[in-house]
């Protein structure tokens, strides 16, 4: 039980993730046209619109999501709204992506918060949670915190600093592992390690305790650690790393803690494409969503167990680190996050983390 209340301080920033969703359940209602924008109709306009989404990640769950989305909406939108999936990156760079959506180059893209976080500083810490204990912990975070005030807070930032509509979050299992070509045992192995994060607080955090990082596109990440032009890498769960071979270039997984980048993405559309539809397209988009999530959710915590089980299998070193270092890391997480801004909603936002935190025993007053 000790080890298990020390490692689970690591939850910190996942709740913080998990407590603003509210999409993250998919159950997101379209709002009344009043409140969606001038030219919002309950009638078809008679123009077929095509979206070309993508997510961050080109394999896994977050691809999964756009396929998913993709059956849906095709199925039952009755050809006004006909979707196209693309792969990260190869329309815009994937760091582009919410602003490219803002512009009118993308109709709508799937993205992740860390991606903004340069002009939203809730960006750094919605979907860039830190470490989760297990799996019967991520789930109990994801079934209790999502929705509410913390939820309401991203969305709203995000719609009034980008012409955009959210239509919901698209979540799944956020165990992530780092994989690693060299042991990481402890934070003082961080220190000869260069890692591939994503931008944002994992990486401000690993930058402080000694880790040099490296932020290349994930389509990089395969080659990248095959010739050592990295150590290790933060990317996605066990199943999303095995889905990517990274079980073929690496010979070290970090077990516990886990270490979370995305556990969620925030899908936009365009808010002017979205006025354009009809409020039956509208929540066409936003049922596909709540179908893509249940799914995932189904196939998931499942999906993940056999993939753990399947790297130990091949020879593949699970390593745990100490309740100590464990507890180092969590700290670290939660001072860099803290410290990132004055704005109130970024204030209001940690307030209910740290309460929740508290609560739980995993801070102290």
């Amino acid at each position: 039980m000790k080890k298990r209340k020390n490692l689970a301080a690591l939850t910190l920033c996942l709740i913080a993730s998990l407590m603003m969703l509210s999409g993250c359940s998919g159950q997101k209602d379209t709002p009344p046209a009043s409140q969606q924008g001038q030219g919002s109709s309950s009638e078809w306009n008679g123009k077929v619109i095509t979206l070309q989404p993508a997510s961050w990640q080109e394999n896994g769950f977050w691809a999964r999501h756009i396929d998913l989305f993709a059956e849906y909406v095709n199925e039952h939108a009755e050809g006004h709204v006909v979707v196209n999936p693309t792969t990260p990156g190869s329309i815009v760079p994937t760091d582009q992506a919410m602003a490219s959506v803002s512009d009118g180059v993308l109709p709508a893209m799937a993205v992740a918060s860390a991606y903004v976080a340069g002009s939203i500083d809730l960006g750094y810490v919605f979907s860039t949670p830190p470490v989760v204990q297990s799996i019967s912990d991520m789930r109990e975070l994801n079934e209790t915190y999502q929705g509410g005030r913390a939820g309401q807070l991203w969305e709203e930032l995000v719609e009034s600093t980008y012409n955009v509509h959210v239509v919901g979050e698209m979540y799944g299992p956020a165990n992530v592992p780092i994989v690693s070509s060299i042991p990481i045992r402890g934070v003082a192995d961080l220190k000869s390690a260069t890692i591939r994060v994503g931008a944002g607080s994992i990486a401000d955090s690993l930058v402080k305790l000694g880790a040099s990082t490296d932020y290349s596109a994930a389509t990089e990440v395969y080659t990248m650690l095959s010739t050592g032009a990295i150590d290790a890498a933060i990317m996605g769960s066990p199943s999303d790393d095995l889905s990517s071979s990274y079980n073929e270039v690496t010979k070290y997984w970090i077990r516990e803690p886990y270490v979370n980048t995305t556990h969620c993405t925030t899908f936009v559309v365009n808010r002017d494409v979205w006025n354009s539809m009809s409020e039956k397209d509208q929540q066409v988009l936003v049922d596909a969503i709540a179908y893509s999530n249940s799914v995932i959710e189904e196939e998931g915590y499942q999906i993940i167990d056999e993939a753990w089980n399947t790297v130990e299998s091949q020879g593949i070193e699970l390593i745990r680190w100490s309740d100590e270092d464990a507890q180092t890391w969590a700290q670290t997480f939660y001072d860099t996050c803290a410290a990132y801004s004055e704005d109130p909603a970024y204030v209001e936002y940690m307030g209910l983390l740290r309460s929740w935190a508290i609560e739980k025993g995993y801070l102290s007053e």
